[in-house]
């Protein structure tokens, strides 16, 4: 069990370092769209502009960060799943090798158990929701299929 977590761990490592080594410009963009779906915002921004376009949506966003937060609490339970940051520097995992580098920021720097990360759970269930209903109001022909056609 233990082998197969630290494989787990290592490849949460291996895809945090190339995001940091090869989009190291987009990091500006990320920790947006990290910031923009956390549960704050949607309970205070996004939630009453989705309520007010469409009730239904308003109301999707309000059970996903609902149960997806809760869900994320009791998975945190069960894993106590450790904070990639502080796993690298502490594992004996690398052996003789040198364990990655990766870089810490403030919205990473939390106390508690690290996975599974409520910041990519909360992100990927408000996402799923927002675009999903963007699509469906476009496939549904309440958007126009080209800015500029008129009807």
């Amino acid at each position: 069990m233990e082998a197969s977590m630290n494989m787990l761990h290592d490849s949460g490592i291996q895809a945090t370092h190339y995001l940091q080594v090869n989009y190291q410009g987009s990091q500006d963009w990320f920790l947006f769209v990290s910031f923009a779906a956390d549960l704050r915002n949607t309970f205070f921004i996004l939630f009453p502009i989705w309520f007010h376009l469409c009730e239904a949506v308003g109301i999707k966003l309000l059970w996903v960060a609902v149960i997806g937060d809760w869900l994320n609490l009791v998975f945190k339970w069960i894993l106590f799943g450790q904070r990639p940051y502080w796993w690298v520097r502490e594992t004996g995992y690398y052996g003789n090798t040198s364990a990655p580098t990766i870089q810490q920021f403030p919205v990473t720097c939390e106390t508690g158990p690290g996975s599974p990360s409520g910041h990519a759970m909360g992100a990927a269930g408000v996402y799923y929701v927002m675009v999903t209903a963007i699509l469906s109001m476009h496939g549904g022909g309440m958007l126009p299929a080209h800015p500029l056609h008129l009807q």
